[in-house]
């Protein structure tokens, strides 16, 4: 690529650009190299029974990923050369060899995986048929090579045409016989995988033909249309109205505190959804020592994922604005909603996902006859109203003017508790773990409610104008 570079000229950026030059991305991917060669060796040494079968189809996935990933790369390669030959006076058989050439390297590494794959099933088991085979390794090369075109707009309208046939003739493969999906389809008929082999010939050789001059671009890149987009724009401005109190307290001299960033915050979503059919405790059962803890342990670390909306110094001293005695409850709210929101995207999104994948994600679980699915939307609803409690609980810890030895004394007198517990518990002859401290039922979900209130109450006494000022 360097030898393409005008000097003085501003390289064009791209989507999914590797830099190749850094040494450590030759590390990596010779390091990579190694260890698929040596997982082969290890495969074809070993004998053949359903285990090797399962590591042979993790060896094979994480080949189709290094093909994707491969044609994303030789993808931008044909684009960089495109935009450095179309404004440089050289012959137009220079740009066809080198176009060639790029299209001949991205052919080898599926070439290769098809043979690694076949010199395994020698000796060994089946893993899929050869024309499934073909067909995914092919399909994946086309994937990324086509995505890397889609994003920096080089493709016309017939090619978007194309796809979107081909993206229809997937959908409906995936519902053959009885919707049993994706495995139905690779152990069906050659003749059913030929669309999917023929993806990346027809791509080379379209590409050959109706690129035998450098193309031009079509107009912006996909992600400075969406960056342009009304919407984009508002929930990038609603998103940066939100700003961590990320300061360890009023007056700290030793500097701030290492707190997560609001894009690690909103990740840090997911572990909790993926938690909750686990720590979501059903309507009329025993809510137990363990389930109590882990609440516990959310309001402890919600101090840390504390959040506030239009935190600056002229909302501050707008008389309207965090007022004496309510500052609380805008933290409440603001938390409310910037947490709301993003719960609901991490929610859809892990749905979707489950919805390809079924029985892959546990976030939520199948209502039965042992669990009714009124109980089950109420224990829901219940894990709901006591995390909410639990912030309450995080927000007047973090208002106080030590939120440390909060914190420690808060851990003191639960393990002092759950100590106590665990003994009264043994002296019963009963576990600690599955013990009934409380029934979930309406007079549990009310004290948990009251509490909250409390803490929110005592929160607004705590959070001041002054204490506020501390993490502008």
């Amino acid at each position: 690529m360097n030898a393409m570079s005008t000097p003085g000229k501003k390289t064009p950026t791209f989507l999914f650009e590797f830099i190749f030059e850094r040494p450590y991305i030759n590390y990596f991917k010779n390091f990579f190299l190694a260890i698929f060669i040596i997982t082969f060796g290890i495969l074809w040494l070993s004998q053949s029974d359903r285990q090797w079968a399962l590591y042979a189809t993790i060896f094979f996935g994480f080949g189709l990923f290094s093909l994707v990933i491969s044609g994303l790369k030789w993808g931008r390669s044909v684009i960089t050369g495109a935009r450095v030959f179309r404004h440089m006076q050289t012959p137009i058989s220079l740009w066809q060899s080198w176009q060639r050439a790029i299209l001949a390297r991205a052919s080898i590494l599926p070439i290769a995986l098809f043979g690694a794959i076949s010199l395994l099933e020698l000796n060994h088991l089946a893993i899929l048929p050869c024309s499934a085979l073909l067909a995914l390794i092919f399909l994946s090369v086309t994937s990324g090579f086509t995505l890397s075109l889609i994003l920096n707009n080089y493709l016309n309208k017939r090619c978007y045409v194309l796809i979107l046939i081909f993206m229809l003739y997937l959908i409906y493969v995936l519902q053959l016989t009885d919707n049993a999906g994706m495995s139905s389809w690779l152990n069906e008929a050659w003749w059913w995988h030929i669309p999917a082999i023929a993806s990346w010939p027809l791509l080379v050789l379209g590409s050959l033909i109706y690129w035998g001059t450098p193309p031009s671009q079509q107009g912006k890149t996909l992600l400075s249309q969406l960056k342009e987009l009304r919407l984009v724009h508002t929930v990038r401005h609603f998103y940066l109205r939100f700003t961590p109190l990320e300061v360890a307290r009023a007056g700290d001299k030793k500097g701030q505190s290492i707190a997560p960033g609001k894009f690690v915050k909103s990740i840090g979503l997911m572990w909790l959804l993926f938690l909750s059919p686990m720590i979501a405790v059903d309507w009329h059962a025993a809510v137990t020592l363990p389930h109590l803890i882990f609440l516990l342990v959310i309001a402890t670390f919600s101090t840390s994922y504390i959040v506030v909306k239009d935190l600056h110094w002229r909302y501050v001293l707008l008389p309207n604005h965090f007022q004496h005695g309510r500052i609380a409850n805008h933290l409440f709210i603001s938390n409310m909603l910037y947490y709301g929101c993003w719960s609901l995207i991490v929610f859809f999104t892990l749905f979707g996902l489950k919805m390809l994948m079924v029985n892959v994600i546990p976030m939520v679980r199948t209502p039965s006859a042992a669990i009714p699915l009124v109980n089950l939307a109420l224990g829901y609803l219940a894990l709901g109203v006591e995390l909410i409690t639990a912030f309450c609980i995080g927000l007047a810890i973090r208002g106080s003017q030590k939120p440390e030895r909060c914190i420690f004394y808060l851990f003191l007198a639960g393990l002092i508790i759950a100590a106590v517990t665990t003994i009264y518990f043994y002296m019963q002859k009963q576990s600690p773990f599955k013990a009934a401290l409380f029934t979930m039922n309406a007079n549990y979900m009310v004290a948990v409610t009251l509490l909250g209130i409390v803490a929110l109450i005592y929160a607004n006494r705590l959070w001041t104008r002054e204490r506020l000022l501390a993490f502008l």
